[in-house]
């Protein structure tokens, strides 16, 4: 077979039957003049090299080669004159280059470990010996011919007598240096007095040694790795070795797990395009380093003379000797993934509550899960954040920092004004206002907090979006049956009232507290009940779960009392399954009017003043089924109100399912996000932000950004009217929005007692705490159908100091029925007051208490970009749009030819699951766990289908349940 005819790669002698017979070659010399050597190459016309890339880029002053001012000892090599499948009989101009920039300090070798792929002659090896390197590493493909000419090479070069006089002096000092700190580590202060201080009588330690490795092979490079304690080396030379275009990525690959884990190490790659016709397949294993987590750039670019000049192809093309810095990219996460880190079943972007119970429950269920956020903290917009973090959030768009634009330019909306009343800050900043212009400017009109010690504000967690969960709804039952609430605290609510104004008209400004009843009791003891409307009234109650009418007989009911069981919840349904379907766009206040016949006041205690079915899913059902929760969550674990609020704040849920989702082989990662989904690869594959590629079947994404990861799903954003958001507005206050006086004589309160419950496990556990403000949650009708949640947290919940009567009060609303400035406005006329002017019975604020008082809109879409990272939508160019015009129009030539022999093959590509971030219902905590479930049946389906396809016998019986509790802990007397 000849070379010419069938061997375009010029591999024949590599693939060549075993049965061959060489003939023998002898074993010649030639004498490499560094001196020379160093006086050799010339920058390309039009490139700038790029000197401060290198090490030592003051070695050479812009535009002069600085030649090495000592003589430089030449080194003897020897070669064997064959035509080797790999060309190791040649000195490449790049090994010319490498010695050159190795010699002159541009690329510092001194005291560094040095590796060479693909070394042939190993000269730059041989240079980086002779210039200090501690440990030099010479490696090439397992072939005897090759290892025994690196061994003569390393044997006749490398020895320390030969070491340039600099680099034994740097070594000799480096030792001093490294034995005075070992003798103050173990003797204090006493360094000895005998110690050689000069050097001159201290053993110098480097070495150079020649393993074979074959690009890829795990044993090869685990064994290279132990000449660095397995941490990697230093600095990595790939001297014209781009040649052979199938092994790139197994070249790439090798690079990747050989190089330091360091923002220092560095591989520099030089190399010529030998093959004009082929550049573009040269310049593509650029792009194979990129998708491994590996920054690469052109650093130089010289021209030497051609090696074969007779070979057809622009000269332009083949003179110059490219070289490129190879280095692991570092984002604001830290290194890539590591080797063996980038294949997963579901790459899940997000860490809000839908995407952290669905993360928890795959895992749990044996899926490899990687889970990636943007941002520094867990919980998307459930985030608990300092004083200085939420300021920072409000003072700061999504993705506002860096150059270039931001994802939030994707969307219009024009500028949004944030304003910071009473500082001296430029108060214009830049935002998405939803359309809404200044009406959802972000506001901080109070910000004293610097007044107070530094530890004292870290005491102050304040949630983005402060949550409540009903102690027997179906987040807290599934906690339960899968004992995933292990490591949860969870704290009962202190009451749970109304707030109507103080007068007769609507135009009274302050608000007075009004006790919701709940049990049997409190509703026939209620004044402002009718005796016909408490009879219709409980009907009702009996109509959606007959055992709730005994249950709730006492004013509280006791912890062991049987609640409604399966069957009569089922009965429920099939009873208002009936109504649904004779009327099928009825609502829950409609049914009442109808069949019950009810007021407004005994609607708004059924309904909480209809925030019991503000969800978008028509149900009726969903409405009764909030109301049975309400019902039967009340007295459990020991609390008087239906809620239970999760200690330390909001973002503890989700953190906690992250946790869980850990423990079961998960990964996460903060500050780094997804980037896109790549089409067309015989593997499904993620592209995350720092340009890594990872396998993946599946990627979760926030529904308000799905169209954004291209996909042949096709999946599609969410229509703005189906974009979640809520007008917020936070306080901390030195002293109470409600006290426990104030709740005693408006009857929401007997006694200034809370139950708190660690683990959700069943057992009360009562404290007095008397002197730290109440737990409160409360509904405040602020006008016709609009509805503003109010929640006052204090050193109860560990969200303020213990010391004092510090609160964290929050205000929100939908942002459709009020915007940010407006919620601002109705909160500063309607519950801020000097001490003097408050009323009696009226809900106030002393304004003279506040610290911080800020205003803003929590966004569904904006919460989705805060997670993905700055820049993961500026996708880099290809290395290959730098190919000549020849070379790019031959490798098109080869591509139509090559597309006729090709067998298509059924990509099903990356499957999209966009999921919710934010949902319209406040009430509703049970909303995130259903459409986390909804998300795990269709991501478990799609690898059901796939297992299937690929045969997978011992996965086909493999049950998947959402949730799966978790096995026993053991305890202290089985261990």
């Amino acid at each position: 077979m000849k070379s010419s005819d069938h061997d375009e790669e010029g591999l024949v002698d590599l693939f060549a039957a075993g049965d061959e017979v060489e003939p023998e070659y002898t074993i010649e010399q030639m004498i490499i003049d560094r001196q020379e050597l160093s006086r050799e190459g010339e920058t390309a016309c039009g490139f700038t090299p790029l000197f401060d890339r290198f090490d030592n880029p003051t070695k050479r002053e812009e535009g002069v080669e600085t030649s090495p001012k000592l003589p430089l000892r030449p080194m003897q090599v020897y070669f064997r004159n064959k035509r080797h499948s790999l060309w190791g009989h040649k000195l490449w101009n790049a090994a010319r280059y490498f010695v050159k920039r190795i010699d002159s300090g541009m690329i510092d070798v001194r005291g560094k470990t040095v590796l060479e792929l693909g070394a042939g002659l190993g000269v730059p090896s041989l240079a980086a010996f002779r210039n200090g390197a501690r440990c030099v590493v010479v490696t090439d493909y397992p072939d005897e011919s090759l290892m025994e000419i690196l061994r003569m090479n390393t044997e006749t070069n490398c020895t320390l007598d030969q070491l340039d006089p600099t680099a034994a002096e740097f070594l000799r000092q480096e030792a001093v240096r490294l034995k005075s700190a070992y003798m103050s580590a173990h003797k204090g202060q006493e360094t000895g007095k005998g110690d050689d201080r000069e050097g001159k009588g201290v053993p110098l330690n480097s070495r150079c040694v020649v393993q074979p490795l074959l690009w890829g092979n795990t044993d090869h490079i685990r064994e290279a790795l132990k000449h660095t304690s397995g941490t990697g080396f230093d600095v990595l030379l790939l001297s014209d070795i781009l040649f052979n275009h199938v092994c790139n990525d197994d070249l790439a690959g090798t690079v990747v797990q050989l190089l330091q884990r360091s923002p220092k190490a560095a591989a520099y790659c030089a190399f010529s395009h030998h093959r004009a016709h082929k550049q573009v397949e040269d310049l593509m294993f650029f792009d194979i380093c990129a998708s491994r987590g590996l920054l690469c750039e052109q650093i130089d670019e010289e021209d030497y003379p051609l090696m074969f000049p007779d070979d057809r192809g622009p000269e332009e093309i083949r003179r110059p000797v490219k070289v490129y810095k190879l280095s692991h990219r570092f984002d604001a996460a830290g290194v890539p993934l590591e080797p063996g880190q980038e294949t997963y079943d579901v790459v899940v972007q997000g860490t809000g509550m839908v995407e952290c119970f669905l993360a928890a429950a795959l895992a749990r269920s044996g899926v490899r899960v990687l889970q990636c956020d943007a941002q520094g903290e867990y919980g998307g917009p459930f985030k608990t954040l300092t004083v200085q973090q939420l300021r920072k959030y409000i003072l700061q768009s999504p993705n506002d920092s860096g150059d270039g634009s931001s994802p939030s330019d994707v969307y219009a909306g024009g500028s949004q004004q944030v304003s910071s009343r009473g500082s001296d800050k430029d108060p214009s900043g830049v935002g998405n206002n939803n359309g809404n212009g200044d009406e959802n400017t972000s506001i901080i009109s109070v910000d004293l907090m610097d007044t107070l010690d530094v530890r004292t504000q870290h005491r102050f967690l304040l949630d983005l979006l402060p949550v409540h969960y009903f102690s027997k709804g179906d987040t807290v039952r599934k906690f339960v049956e899968s004992d995933m609430a292990r490591h949860a605290e969870f704290q009962c609510c202190s009451s749970f009232a109304f707030l109507f104004r103080c007068g007769e008209t609507d135009e009274s400004c302050a608000f007075r507290l009004q006790s919701v009843p709940l049990t049997r009791a409190q509703v026939f003891s209620a004044d402002h009940i009718g005796l016909m409307q408490k009879r219709r009234l409980m009907k009702f109650v009996k109509d959606v779960a007959a055992p709730l009418a005994e249950h709730l007989h006492a004013r509280t009911a006791a912890l062991g009392e049987e609640e409604p069981g399966h069957t009569d919840v089922q009965e429920v349904g099939e009873l208002f399954q009936q109504e649904v379907s004779q009327h099928p766009n009825e609502t829950l206040s409609e049914l009442l009017r109808r069949k019950y016949a009810v007021d407004e006041t005994t609607l708004n205690i059924v309904t909480l003043l209809g925030q019991l079915e503000t969800s978008s899913e028509p149900c009726m059902l969903r409405a009764v089924d909030l109301v049975r929760q309400v019902l039967t969550s009340i007295g459990a674990y020991g609390g008087s109100t239906p809620f239970l609020v999760p200690l330390y704040g909001a973002s503890e849920v989700p953190q906690n399912m992250c946790r869980i989702a850990a423990v079961w082989n998960a990964v996460f990662v903060l500050r780094r996000s997804v980037s896109r989904v790549l089409k067309g690869l015989d593997t499904p594959t993620v592209e995350m932000s720092n340009r890594q590629h990872v396998k993946a079947k599946v990627v979760v994404v926030p529904r308000a950004l799905a169209s954004k990861f291209a996909s042949v799903s096709g999946a599609n954003d969410a229509n703005d009217e189906n974009i979640t958001r809520f007008s917020r507005v936070v306080i901390v206050a030195k002293k109470p929005l409600v006290t426990w006086k104030a709740l005693s004589s408006s009857g929401c309160c007997e006694e200034e007692v809370t139950t708190a419950t660690e683990g959700l496990e069943g057992t009360a556990k009562t404290s007095s705490v008397e002197g730290i403000p109440p737990l409160v949650f409360a509904l405040c009708q602020a006008q016709p159908g609009v509805v503003v949640h109010v929640q006052q947290q204090s050193a109860s919940s560990e969200q303020a100091p213990k010391e004092g009567n510090a609160v964290v009060v929050h205000f929100t609303v939908n942002n459709c029925q009020m915007s940010a400035k407006q919620l601002h406005r109705f909160v500063e006329e309607s519950f801020i007051a000097s001490a003097a002017s408050a009323g009696e019975d009226c809900v106030v604020l002393d304004k003279d208490a506040i610290l911080f008082f800020a205003s803003f809109v929590l966004d569904e879409r904006e919460e989705a970009l805060r997670g993905v990272a700055h820049g993961a939508w500026d996708f880099l160019a290809s290395e290959t749009e730098k190919a000549h015009p020849f070379a790019v129009e031959e490798y098109r030539k080869r591509q139509k030819k090559s597309k006729c022999d090709l067998v298509e093959f059924d990509d099903d590509g990356v499957l999209i699951v966009p999921v919710p971030t934010l949902l319209q219902n406040l009430m509703d905590d049970g909303a995130y766990l259903k459409e986390a479930q909804q998300a795990y049946e269709t991501v478990v389906a799609r690898l059901q289908m796939q297992m299937k396809e690929e045969e997978e016998e011992g996965d086909k019986t493999k049950q998947y349940v959402f949730l799966e509790p978790l096995p026993p802990v053991p305890s202290v007397s089985s261990r």
